[in-house]
């Protein structure tokens, strides 16, 4: 892909309203600020900077995000039309997913699409749907989210939202990234970067940077000898991080800058030789700089992690362990927590442990490690109910403002019906005390009116039973939703029953009086809770056991290529766990699982517009 950008000059000159000195331009938020308070500022505009600046402060300061939008709440109480109310709860959407409270994001959602019903503005309506479409895509629902997505452009088109537009196209390549479909993935990096430019916008240009560098990279890997997309890929974020120096004063966004930064050193740890060392740290130091000011923790973590691997590579353990370690100390005080990322960490402090010899500390950090792996895993559980839930109560809210429509409209029928009838009435008496003669008539176009009035009445009696069925419909819904969740909990105690074991064992078993050593007694412990982690692993494989008929099958579409661990992501993808749910349990990144459906499609010859899932199920009721 080329960049679309040729040279320093052009780029020069089609942002020169933004690229004069640092110095001479006023911080964004102080711009703001001002215009709060300037006498002729409508309670519109209010609302719209008062979104603005939450939206500016919310990777710093999230809790004045929130104070902000509240403001913004009541400013848009006294507007009649629904634009402001939307914009601030879709606003909303956004600050309680970075909270990760994701039953406040549903029902922020929720009235956002209420108030985007009650106003015209295309902007507004646009807005509104693109963050419907984005906290779909926070639930790796991808289908749902890309048609959403599609529909908050339509509205956008011709409205001169070109910061949003290029925000959406950035989100489209993304889906295709990953080696899914790169010629599409190129396709909306250029639409992103395009409409970056014309929307003269900071933020804008610099996540389009970052949007081409992955989409290059992303190209890298699916042909690691072509080292001209490498250079490429380096060059666009080098780019990027000259340009966010630049324009400091106006970013409101930090976290593509840092992630530009940690993706710069982490290609150079993972393709260059170690004579590039320093290239990589000079880049780790400027992501932490950055995740350290703006409390991107999750960047911060994984900053520490890849200086902790350098060390790991000199076979300097002591000082791996004290960058992983200095890592969890800065953000203990977080706002928002990590379990399963600090998980993580314990893990490999353990594994340092216990390549230095040190079992004691190895047994801590398991500890550590088993505890925020279950924190992880109980919030995980609790956020899948809670969405669960908030999606059944947003689509039985949508069903019931469907079903108030078509009440609305039938009674507005009925009363025409009605004023029809009593003029028709009112005629047939007129008529009956002109002439006689009309008698016979008005009684027959009242029988006309009696047949009419009956099949309202019938009508009326098969809206309720309608409502009956759509009532009984929704309880199905929810029973199977729930018995899923009882599922998943079940699978999921289990390991953790036996992790709880584990830690009883190892206070039980460990006897000083014992003719064995203590580091062979917790040796034997370890041994003994490796065999009940392969137990449990083919304890929730055995699909494959008790359906040997459907995977010999599965076997002979692929040519016997599939790997055991392919059968595994299939008999969960079976089982109806979605990409974070398989990542949770098998304690992997989301998009490894992602990669990995992609190869098992590739195996099976299935085109890159079939869908896995429903290849599995068909295949699965053919052989039952």
């Amino acid at each position: 892909m080329q960049l679309p950008l040729k040279n320093l000059v052009s780029l020069t000159v089609c942002l020169f309203f933004f690229l004069k000195s640092a110095e001479a331009q006023k911080i964004y938020t102080d711009s703001l600020n001002r215009l709060l308070v300037q006498k002729g500022t409508s309670q519109e505009q209010r609302v719209t900077l008062l979104c603005k600046l939450a939206k500016a402060n919310f990777e710093k300061k999230l809790p004045l995000s929130f104070q902000l939008a509240d403001q913004a709440l009541q400013v848009s109480a006294g507007l009649k039309d629904g634009k402001s109310k939307a914009m601030v709860y879709a606003t909303l959407v956004h600050l309680y997913v970075w909270k990760k409270d994701m039953k406040k994001a549903y029902q922020s959602l929720d009235s956002a699409m209420y108030y985007a019903r009650k106003t015209k503005d295309r902007v507004t309506l646009g807005f509104v749907w693109f963050r419907n479409g984005w906290l779909d895509l926070v639930n790796d629902e991808n289908d749902k989210s890309i048609a959403k997505m599609f529909k908050a452009l339509d509205f956008f088109k011709g409205e001169n939202a070109y910061e949003y537009e290029s925000t959406i196209y950035h989100y489209l390549a993304s889906f295709y990234g990953y080696g899914n479909n790169p010629s599409k993935q190129q396709q909306y990096a250029d639409l992103c970067y395009l409409t970056a430019v014309k929307s003269q916008q900071a933020d804008a240009l610099n996540n389009a940077y970052f949007t081409i560098g992955q989409t290059f990279f992303d190209r890298f890997k699916l042909d690691t000898t072509k080292r001209n997309l490498l250079d490429s890929t380096l060059k666009v974020y080098k780019k990027s991080l000259w340009f966010s120096k630049k324009q400091e004063g106006r970013l409101l966004v930090y976290s593509n800058t840092a992630a530009v930064a940690l993706n710069t050193a982490n290609t150079y740890f993972q393709y260059f030789p170690a004579s590039y060392r320093d290239s990589a740290e000079k880049y780790v130091d400027e992501a932490i700089e950055i995740a350290t000011k703006t409390n991107l923790q999750e960047i911060l973590l994984n900053c520490y992690g890849l200086k902790s691997e350098y060390y790991l590579r000199d076979g300097n353990y002591v000082q791996a362990e004290k960058i992983l370690l200095a890592g969890l100390s800065k953000i203990e005080d977080g706002v928002v927590k990590m379990p399963l990322t600090k998980s993580r960490i314990f893990q490999a402090l353990a594994n340092i442990a216990e390549k230095k010899g040190d079992k004691a500390a190895a047994l801590n950090y398991f500890k550590e490690y088993v505890a925020n792996y279950k924190k992880a895993f109980d919030e995980e559980k609790i956020n899948n109910t809670v969405r669960i839930e908030a999606q059944y109560q947003s689509e039985k809210k949508e069903q019931e403002i469907a079903y108030l429509h078509q009440q609305s409209a039938y009674t507005k029928k009925l009363n025409v019906f009605y004023i029809i009838s009593g003029l028709t009435g009112i005629v047939a008496l007129l008529f009956l005390l002109i002439s006689y003669n009309y008698k016979l008539k008005a009684s027959v176009r009242k029988q006309e009116l009696i047949d009419q009035q009956k099949d309202a009445a019938e009508l009326k009696a098969q809206l309720k039973e309608a409502e009956a069925l759509q009532l009984k419909a929704e309880q199905a819904l929810l029973k199977e939703r729930q018995e899923r969740l009882e599922k998943e909990v079940l699978a999921g105690n289990l390991q953790i029953e036996e992790k709880n074991e584990l830690l009883e064992l190892i206070s039980d078993k460990v006897n000083n009086e014992s003719h064995l050593s203590l580091d062979e007694q917790i040796k034997r412990i370890v041994n003994q809770q490796k065999r009940m982690d392969k137990e449990f692993e083919e304890y929730k494989v055995d699909f494959v056991d008790a359906n040997p008929a459907f995977f010999e099958r599965l076997q002979e579409k692929a040519n016997q290529t599939l790997t055991r661990l392919d059968l595994k992501y299939c008999s969960y993808m079976l089982m109806g766990l979605t990409n974070k749910e398989v990542s949770i349990r098998l304690g992997i990144e989301p998009k490894s699982v992602r990669m990995s459906r992609y190869r098992i499609k590739q195996k099976l010859g299935l085109g890159k517009e079939d869908d896995l899932n429903l290849f599995l199920q068909k295949l699965g009721q053919n052989i039952s």
